[in-house]
């Protein structure tokens, strides 16, 4: 049944983390290669370490009595008698208790002289179960795993961890009109270019990417291919399909096989993108065009492979900036691609789209989304907040939009 609600960006996500769950299939991986993994068991340490006294800086092991009246005459010590070397996370010998450092240390012809007496039996020294103890917690369930736990996992001889299972989410493209990538594109067809960009997404968010052949405009053939890659894949995504014309089939296909949560969207670009279930599983329909399946994926992608993760979901870094372009009220909630540039007076933004730029162009100076309310504008001069397509250190210092168009690149 389709559902006539049409939501906007929040309401979307919210909606999404209602429908989507978490995949609970668990694998066992080697501990080297479970970084940006979900945890889904405990790790317990297996070793405790050191399982010796060490010492903590390069100097000589002593023993603490020795100096209970003061300091000693050391003139006539002698290595391994009285006092031994010891090396920075080595162990140190029976015997010896506390270390001085290096530093304070002369070794003369004869004996050794020290400049400073310890003044607590095991000074400098690191105790058994310092760094790790045997069966205290490197990893709780639910975890994402960052490299400092794969180094602890090394440490506490944790061999393997249980982590869940990257969701795999089926990727298929539909149209007619559209050839695999190719440079011999026959007249009248377009490359099909979305599913890779969404396939290289959903690896980056960490998902399994499984990418189905283009689908034919037909009821019968969109409704048995998403059918048959939804038994074995967690989610899916379907591209294209959904708007009126007379091939349109994905959202008929979506009704018959489950339930359309979402027909379309409140805002654009990307209106015509969906959120369904079928047969338990999530299936998000992205819009065709490719700006569009472009902001669809920062808005909606990101949320729903989280969502599949069991992770939270983080939103873009907001940054506030000033209009150098005037950027005009649509009816609708409008997602605009923009170019940021810190100016001497704050960060600046221009649009990143013109009638005569192409996909390529404004794909080398878009680094940030402006994500606007129906029937709002801003002014040149106004001051709004946009959210980042990139770090805030890779923001240029300077308009670059120039030297993309060329000189007199006019923008009416």
């Amino acid at each position: 049944m389709i559902q006539s609600i049409k939501p906007k960006r929040d309401e979307m996500t919210a909606l999404i983390q209602q429908a989507v769950g978490a995949v609970e299939r668990r694998e066992d991986i080697p501990f080297s290669q479970s970084c940006g993994r979900v945890c889904a068991a405990d790790v317990f340490s297996r070793n405790t370490l050191p399982n010796r006294p060490v010492s903590r800086f390069d100097g000589i092991g002593v023993r603490f009595d020795d100096f209970a009246g003061g300091m000693p005459d050391t003139r006539q010590w002698r290595e391994g008698r009285e006092y031994v070397f010891c090396n920075t996370g080595i162990a140190i010998p029976d015997g010896f208790d506390t270390v001085i450092a290096i530093e304070d240390v002369e070794v003369l012809e004869q004996g050794i002289a020290l400049h400073a007496v310890p003044k607590a039996r095991g000074e400098m020294v690191n105790p058994v179960g310092c760094n790790l103890r045997a069966g205290e917690p490197l990893a709780r369930r639910g975890d994402v795993l960052v490299p400092a736990h794969v180094g602890l996992f090394a440490a506490g001889g944790v061999a393997t961890v249980p982590v869940y299972a990257r969701p795999r989410v089926a990727v298929l493209p539909t149209g007619d009109e559209l050839v695999p990538p190719t440079d011999q594109v026959p007249p009248g067809k377009n490359v099909e270019s979305n599913s890779y960009m969404i396939a290289a997404y959903l690896e980056q968010w960490g998902a399994e990417a499984v990418c189905l052949p283009i689908a034919a405009d037909s009821l019968e053939g969109i409704a048995d291919t998403l059918q048959s890659a939804l038994e074995q894949c967690d989610a899916a995504i379907i591209i294209a399909g959904s708007s009126l014309g007379t091939k349109d089939f994905t959202i008929r296909v979506l009704d018959r096989l489950g339930q359309v949560l979402a027909p379309e969207l409140a805002h654009g670009p990307g209106r015509k993108s969906s959120l369904s279930v079928v047969g338990g599983k999530p299936v998000l329909g992205v819009a065709g065009p490719p700006m569009g399946a472009q902001i669809t994926c920062d808005l909606y992608l990101a949320p729903f492979v989280a969502a599949l993760r069991g992770v939270p979901y983080v939103r873009l870094q907001q940054l506030e900036v000033i209009c150098d372009d005037p950027f005009a009220a649509h009816p609708v909630d409008f997602c605009e691609r923009v170019h940021i540039y810190r100016g001497q007076d704050g960060y600046h933004i221009r649009s990143a789209f013109a009638p005569e730029t192409t996909r390529a162009q404004m794909q080398a100076i878009a680094n940030g989304n402006f994500y606007r309310p129906a029937n709002t504008a801003c002014a040149v001069g106004g001051k709004t907040a946009v959210e980042l397509l990139c770090p805030i250190e890779a923001v240029p210092d300077r308009d670059l939009l120039p030297d993309i168009l060329g000189e007199g690149g006019d923008r009416a």
